[in-house]
C-alpha cells in the first residue's frame, strides 16, 4: 500500500509545504533574472494620487495582439528614494509623467513574495526617451492624417464674432488655470457670460470629456470656446495631441482658442485650433482685446460722423451767405439802373425786390430744414448704435439677474442646469448668485408632474 511520502517502486518523493515551494519559486527566479530586466507595455490602474502614497502599485499589459496579458509592478517608497523615481509621479520632471495608457519602458527587479505567493515587477528605472519617441511617432501620424482629411486649418477660417462675450470654457474645475482665467475676465470689467465644462485635462477619461464638452458648447450657442490648462511634462500634454481631441476641435462650428500653458512645446490641439495662446492669462488679454477694438471703432466711427454732420452745415451757411449776397448785389444793380424811371415804378420794383426776398428766405428755410432734419437722423442713428452696443453689453451681464434674486445652477457636466431629472444623486452641482458661488452634493430629488 502506497503512502503520501513514497512513489509507486517504493521510492521516498518529495512533498513540499506551501512555505517550501514558494522559497524554491523565489531562488529558482533569482536564479533565471539575477539582475534587472528593461519591460515595455501600457500602464494601467495607476492611482491618480500615487505620488502621494507610500507605495503605488499598478500593472503593466502587453500592447497590440498581447493587450489582455499582464503583470503587476509595485514603486515602493524606498525604492522611489534610492533611484529617484518620485519625479515620475509628481510631476517635476519635465519630459515624463507615469499615467494610464501610457506605453513605457521600464526597469524591473523579478519579484516573489513568499508569503503571499505573489509575482510582481519591482521598478527601479524609466527609459523617459522609449516613451517621448512613441509619443512623436503618434504625433506624426496625427498630423499626416489630419493633413489628409483637410482639418489642420478647418477651425481657422471661422470668423471670430467682433464681440466674443458668451465664453464656452473647458478646463479642470477648482484648477489654476480656471481660477486665473475667470479673474482676467471678471478684472476687464466687460460683461462676458462663462459656460464652463468641467473636464480631465490628461489621462483616462480626458478625450471623451473634451470631445463631448467641445460638442455640448458649440449647440448651447456661446460665440468662442477656450480650452485651457496650467501646463505639465510632455507626457502630459500629449493628451493634446490625441487624434479625437484634435478631429473634435477642428471639426467644432465655433472659434477654438487654446491655451495649453505650455511655452515651447506646440500640441496638435494648438495647431488645429483657430489660434493658440500660452496661457489662461494670454487667452483673457486675447478676448478684451477684441472687445476693446470694437468699442474704439465705436468711439471713431461717432467722431467721424460728428465731423462729417458739422461740415455738411457749414458748407449750407456758406452756400447761403453767398446766394444772400448776390441777391442784395443784384437789388442794389437794378436800382441803380432804373434812375427817374425806377422811382416812378417803385411800387413794382419793390414788390417785385419783396416777392424775391420771400423766395430766397423760403428756400433757405427749406434747405435749412432739409439739413437739420438729415444731421438729427445721422445722430439719431449713431446714438442708437450706441445704446444698443451698450445695451447688449449690459443685458449679458449675469449681475443684473443675480442681483434681482436669480441664481444659476451648473450640473456635475458644467452645462446650466434645466430640469431636475438631469442629475442624481450624490452629483455636485455649482449655484452662482450674488456674492459668489455655492458648491452642493444632491441628496434629495423631487421633481413636479408636468415641470
Amino acid at each position: 500500500m502506497n503512502d503520501l511520502f513514497t512513489d509507486g517502486d517504493g521510492d521516498e518523493r518529495r512533498v513540499f509545504t506551501v512555505s517550501e515551494l514558494n522559497e524554491e519559486i523565489r531562488t529558482a527566479l533569482l536564479e533565471a533574472f539575477p539582475g534587472a530586466v528593461w519591460v515595455r507595455g501600457e500602464v494601467q490602474r495607476l492611482p491618480a494620487d500615487a505620488a502621494h502614497r507610500r507605495h503605488a502599485y499598478f500593472e503593466l499589459h502587453g500592447t497590440g495582439r498581447d493587450a489582455a496579458v499582464s503583470i503587476p509592478v509595485a514603486l515602493l517608497e524606498w525604492d522611489r528614494r534610492r533611484y529617484g523615481l518620485q519625479r515620475y509621479l509628481d510631476g517635476s520632471d519635465p519630459d515624463f509623467r507615469l499615467a494610464d495608457k501610457l506605453e513605457v519602458c521600464l526597469q524591473c527587479v523579478v519579484d516573489f513574495y513568499p508569503p503571499f505567493g505573489k509575482l510582481q515587477l519591482k521598478l527601479v528605472g524609466v527609459d523617459t526617451t522609449y516613451t517621448l519617441g512613441q509619443l512623436e511617432a503618434r504625433r506624426r501620424r496625427v498630423l499626416a492624417h489630419l493633413r489628409e482629411h483637410g482639418l489642420l486649418e478647418l477651425n481657422g477660417r471661422l470668423v471670430m464674432p467682433r464681440l466674443p462675450l458668451s465664453v464656452g470654457l473647458i478646463t479642470s474645475a477648482g484648477s489654476a488655470a480656471e481660477k486665473d482665467f475667470l479673474s482676467g475676465l471678471r478684472e476687464s470689467g466687460y460683461g462676458f457670460r462663462v459656460m464652463r465644462a468641467d473636464c480631465r485635462m490628461m489621462g483616462e477619461g480626458m478625450v471623451p470629456q473634451v470631445t463631448g464638452a467641445l460638442k455640448g458648447l458649440a449647440r448651447a450657442g456661446v460665440d468662442v470656446i477656450v480650452v485651457t490648462r496650467g501646463g505639465g511634462s510632455r507626457a502630459d500634454l500629449s493628451w493634446f495631441d490625441h487624434q479625437a481631441v484634435a478631429e473634435g476641435i477642428a471639426r467644432c462650428p465655433v472659434p477654438v482658442i487654446t491655451a495649453i500653458g505650455h511655452e515651447i512645446d506646440r500640441s496638435i490641439a494648438d495647431a488645429v485650433a483657430h489660434h493658440a495662446c500660452k496661457t489662461p492669462t494670454a487667452a483673457v488679454h486675447d478676448l478684451t482685446a477684441r472687445i476693446e477694438s470694437a468699442a474704439r471703432d465705436v468711439a471713431r466711427l461717432t467722431e467721424a460722423l460728428h465731423a462729417a454732420t458739422m461740415s455738411q452745415l457749414e458748407t449750407r451757411r456758406r452756400f447761403l451767405r453767398a446766394v444772400a449776397a448776390r441777391l442784395r448785389l443784384s437789388v442794389v444793380a437794378h436800382v441803380n439802373a432804373g434812375g427817374v424811371a425806377l422811382v416812378r415804378r417803385r411800387d413794382g420794383v419793390l414788390a417785385l425786390a419783396r416777392l424775391n426776398l420771400e423766395r430766397a428766405a423760403a428756400r433757405h428755410r427749406r434747405t435749412s430744414d432739409r439739413i437739420a432734419a438729415a444731421a438729427l437722423a445721422v445722430c439719431a442713428g449713431a446714438a442708437r448704435t450706441c445704446a444698443s452696443l451698450h445695451e447688449k453689453a449690459a443685458l449679458l451681464d449675469p449681475g443684473r439677474l443675480f442681483a434681482r434674486g436669480y441664481s444659476l445652477t451648473l450640473g456635475p457636466d458644467g452645462l446650466v442646469l434645466r430640469d431636475a431629472s438631469a442629475v442624481r444623486r450624490g452629483d455636485r452641482l455649482t449655484t452662482r448668485l450674488r456674492g459668489g458661488r455655492i458648491e452642493s452634493i444632491v441628496d434629495v430629488i423631487e421633481t413636479t408632474r408636468g415641470g
